[in-house]
């Protein structure tokens, strides 16, 4: 502002003042100018020195922050300009190496302490070569390294990788260089320990027949041998080099000439797989190698590496000795199973030799039990009877063992109802039981499946066993069957199998034994009760076969409990029951808790509600239900409610059905099938009743079973005829008898029947033959119902059930053919053809009236002699021919029906004949026939004397 006034008013006074005036005028004014000018140059100077200390400022934090990024480098690093004078050390070169970077900085050489660096492996003194390492790289203009060997700040000897690199100036020239030691003591010490696992590997396979490999293939598919070690030339007569072609690269084709011609495509083609499968191959085969033919084992697996590269890694090993042994072994084996099937062989021929005349002891013993026989006769049979029955259990046993022993045995899973089965099994022992006055009680388990999946003939098989065991066992007191279901899960249901009873129980130190074969708990229980000690440790073989398990508890005498778990899958989880059952009611009113429990369960399991009101306890008012089971001594509840009363019997021998005009029920055993039936035949309209009745229940008297169809028997043995059509006659069935499969055939093609019975081994035609025909005929044929065919067979071990059943047949009767397996078989597989009117009471309970067995038995010599003259003709015919299986066939049918009858010298050499005609002493055997043949007829000639047969 001062300015502007002096400048105006030297403006105003311009043309006033005088020159002296114009003259300080114009020098204030410049050096006004001059004043003005240096401030602004002063205020420039400032703000370019603040600029200054900013950017000295700046050039010292970047040099801080790069000196501390390159002290955080962990290795030492060393900068050398091109003379190699030292420009720059990291901190890393003091705490690894000793050196103090403020006391090399400018120097020209590298004074390294000499304790902690080693001299090369040359003796070259570390500092001479890492001066020498700088040159050449500045030289040479490229990396340079080397290796060197010092002593940590530690103390620890260390090695190093040195590796010295050239650098450059902006226009490209060199200017110095960059060195850095790296720590590669673990790397080292890794690769020393792999070079001395390779080495110890090469050193391995060097001394064994063993050949390991690995192979790569990279980008250019070729295939390149990345390592080999072993002993090559003993294996393939090869060295490393043969297979090499440039470099590593694979030349395979000397490895293929070497293999033998027979395994060159199975090894070819493992390989291709190999190639495109990732996993594991294995193969054997052979080679030819540096002192001939050798087996070779070969394993080989592929993986991926992780560059994307394929290598296949594997050994060869030399197996010669091993699959010599191995051979040995096989052959060993063979004989072993040669072996055993000849025992299995001998024991199914014995089976049916010793089944086929105890097919006649025991029946016609079953025949001759039935008729008018006085006390002393009747007591004489029942005792050959047991006899008979031992007999044939242990040869069931014996024949049971060896099959399980030799894995003979396999499970036939099928639906099955548990329930019927339990039922059946306790049928059979019933009759023992109540005739030593004991109780037997049953029990199943409410919410046990309609049908399971399973065994049901082994399962049987054990539970007979066991319940057998019991009975004879037990002198007095009860006998009881319980089954629990201790598991569901929706699949599979797992129950629980009791079988107890009051005997005379095992001492504790004896109970471990008892699984173990032909073991018993006291040697005078053998003399007492018999048995061969087989039936426990199959039991327990059937049931680990099933995945199950089987204990036994016991008190010396108090009795016994074995228990048995099994899981087995649900078929059907529906019961089969009589429709009108189901939403019924029905009260139970027993004395007895357990029995009252066990019909309630069965009840439910019916579909019934059920109300347990004890005796003791007053019936409520009001109280309704369609069923009242109650006591057989009770008088008064039947009166108390308007219910059809139903009176549980619980003596032996009691029948369930009606009887004096009410209806009972036999709870000894509760069977379900009885319940099933009584709760029917209860709900069915009754007949009127009398008004001065005093029960008011009346029904008919049971009818006699009669079946209403005729059945078919093809059996070649005569005497065989005779028993089971007297059989099937006792049971109320009509039959026609054929000798052979083709006069069956030819029956069954004219007549309709009911049911075909048939023996397996039959001439022209046998049983398996024979049911294949017909089946085959019915599915041409289309017809709308199929024949039940039921095999008869002494044979016990050459899996019948399951040749019978791929041939069509249904089921299988096992000789010697008893009535009451006989007529199970006849209401499974023919239930439409008997009339079932009754109330399902047994043929067994009736009294049957036949004629003596001495007439019996004369009928049965006379059918004999009948079929011995062909027999004979037979015979001689297959001597003439040379055919051994014709005899062998003529002799099993001669010597089958001789032995009911006789048993001396003749037929235990005949026994021994027909067993040389079926092996290697055919021809000897067939030598000695015709000496033999007139014995034979001798001894048939002398039976023909006997006065019985006149």
């Amino acid at each position: 502002m001062t300015l502007a006034i002096l400048l105006s008013d030297a403006a105003s006074g311009w043309f006033d003042a005088s020159p002296l005036s114009m003259a300080v005028v114009v020098l204030a004014l410049m050096l006004s100018l001059t004043a003005l000018l240096a401030l602004v140059v002063l205020r420039m100077l400032f703000l370019q020195r603040e600029k200054l200390a900013e950017a000295e400022h700046a050039l010292q934090r970047q040099s801080a922050l790069m000196q501390a990024q390159f002290d955080a480098v962990p290795f030492p690093v060393l900068i050398k300009d091109a003379s190699g004078t030292y420009l720059a050390l990291n901190s890393a070169c003091e705490r690894r190496l000793g050196i103090e970077p403020t006391q090399m900085v400018g120097h020209g050489s590298l004074e390294l302490p000499q304790q902690r660096w080693l001299p090369l492996t040359d003796g070259t003194p570390a500092a001479q070569r890492l001066h020498q390492l700088g040159s050449d790289a500045v030289r040479e203009r490229k990396v340079q390294r080397c290796e060197l060997d010092y002593l940590s700040s530690d103390g620890r000897q260390r090695t190093g990788l040195f590796l010295e690199a050239p650098t450059q100036a902006p226009d490209g020239s060199v200017n110095g260089s960059i060195g850095m030691l790296l720590d590669i003591t673990e790397y080292r010490q890794v690769e020393l320990s792999a070079r001395a696992t390779e080495q110890s590997l090469r050193d391995i396979t060097q001394r064994i027949p063993v050949v390991v490999f690995a192979v790569r293939r990279g980008d250019d598919r070729q295939q390149r041998l990345a390592f080999i070690a072993g002993n090559l030339h003993a294996l393939f007569g090869l060295r490393p080099d043969d297979l090499l072609e440039t470099g590593d690269v694979l030349r395979d084709w000397p490895f293929h000439d070497r293999i033998h011609a027979e395994d060159a495509p199975a090894l070819r083609r493992l390989l291709q797989r190999a190639t495109h499968h990732r996993g594991t191959v294995t193969l054997d085969f052979r080679a030819y190698g540096a002192e001939g033919l050798r087996w070779i084992h070969l394993v080989m697996g592929t993986r991926r590496l992780p560059d994307h590269r394929v290598e296949w890694i594997g050994y060869c090993i030399d197996t010669t000795s091993i699959n010599a042994h191995n051979q040995t072994l096989l052959a060993a084996r063979d004989a072993a199973e040669r072996a055993s099937k000849a025992k299995a062989d001998f024991l199914a021929t014995m089976s049916h030799e010793i089944r086929t005349p105890m097919n006649g002891v025991i029946g016609m013993l079953e025949l001759l039990g039935r008729t008018q026989l006085d006390q002393e006769q009747s007591e004489l049979v029942h005792a050959v009877e047991d006899s008979a029955g031992v007999l044939l259990q242990v040869l069931n046993d014996v024949l049971d063992f060896s099959k399980l022993e030799a894995g003979n045995v396999h499970l036939d899973d099928a639906p099955f109802d548990l329930r019927t089965l339990i039922d059946n099994v306790v049928g059979v022992m019933a009759g023992t039981a109540h005739k030593k006055g004991l109780v037997l009680d049953v029990g199943a388990d409410g919410t046990l499946a309609g049908k399971l999946l399973g065994d049901s003939v082994r399962i049987r098989q054990v539970l007979m066993n066991l319940l057998n065991n019991a009975v004879k066992f037990t002198e007095s007191g009860s006998v009881a069957v319980s089954l629990h279901v201790i598991g569901d899960d929706g699949h599979a249901q797992r129950l629980r199998i009791s079988v107890i009873d009051t005997g005379i129980g095992i001492a504790a130190d004896k109970q471990a034994n008892l699984f173990t074969p032909f073991s018993q708990a006291e040697s005078w229980t053998t003399r007492r009760y018999g048995g061969t000690g087989l039936g426990l440790a199959i039991c327990r073989h059937l049931v680990q076969l099933m995945g199950g398990s089987v204990e036994l508890g016991s008190r010396l005498g108090e009795g016994t409990k074995v228990t048995l778990e099994l899981r087995l899958p649900v078929a059907q989880r529906k019961v089969e029951r009589p429709p009108e059952l189901p939403g019924r009611h029905a009260i139970v009113r027993l004395a007895s808790v357990a029995t009252a429990n066990a019909l309630a369960a069965h009840l439910g399991s019916l579909g019934l509600t059920v109300e347990q009101i004890p005796p003791a306890q007053p019936m409520r008012r009001g109280v309704a239900a369609n069923l009242l089971f109650i006591d057989g001594s009770d008088q008064e509840s039947a009166a108390l409610i308007a219910a059809q009363p139903i009176l549980v019997d619980a003596s032996a021998n009691g029948v369930s059905g009606g009887r004096d005009d009410r209806l009972w029920l036999n709870a000894n055993p509760l069977k379900w099938q009885a319940v099933a039936r009584i709760c029917a035949q209860a709900l069915k309209p009754l007949a009127p009743v009398p008004r001065d009745a005093a029960s008011p229940v009346t029904s008919a008297p049971p009818a006699t079973k009669h079946g209403t169809g005729r059945i078919l028997v093809a059996e070649d043995h005569p005497i065989s005829q005779s028993l089971i059509r007297r059989q099937l006659d006792l049971l109320g069935w009509h039959c026609d008898t054929v000798g052979d499969g083709r006069a069956a055939l030819e029956a069954l093609l004219q007549r309709n029947y009911a049911m075909l019975l048939t023996d397996c081994q039959m001439p022209l035609m046998n049983g398996y033959e024979l049911a294949t025909a017909w089946r085959q005929h019915e599915s041409v044929t289309q017809r709308s119902t199929r024949l039940p065919i039921i095999a008869m067979t002494a044979n016990a071990l050459d899996g019948e059930i399951e040749r019978c059943r791929e041939a069509g047949m249904d089921d299988y009767l096992s000789k010697p053919v008893q009535l009451r397996p006989l007529e199970e078989k006849l209401s499974s597989w023919a239930p439409g053809a008997i009339d079932t009117s009754s109330d399902g009471v047994s043929l067994f309970e009736d009294v049957f009236a036949e004629p003596g067995m001495q007439d019996l038995r004369a009928e049965m010599l006379r059918a004999m002699l009948r079929t011995s003259g062909p027999d004979l003709e037979k015979l001689d015919q297959a001597i003439a021919q040379g055919d051994s299986a014709q005899a062998q066939r003529t002799l099993h049918r001669m010597l089958g029906a001789l032995q009911l009858f006789t048993n001396g010298s003749i037929m235990a050499e005949g026994r021994e004949l027909m067993a040389a005609l079926g092996d290697a002493d055919a021809d000897r055997a067939l030598r000695q026939l015709p000496g033999y043949r007139e014995n034979l007829q001798k001894l048939l000639s002398d039976i023909a004397k006997t006065p019985s047969i006149d």
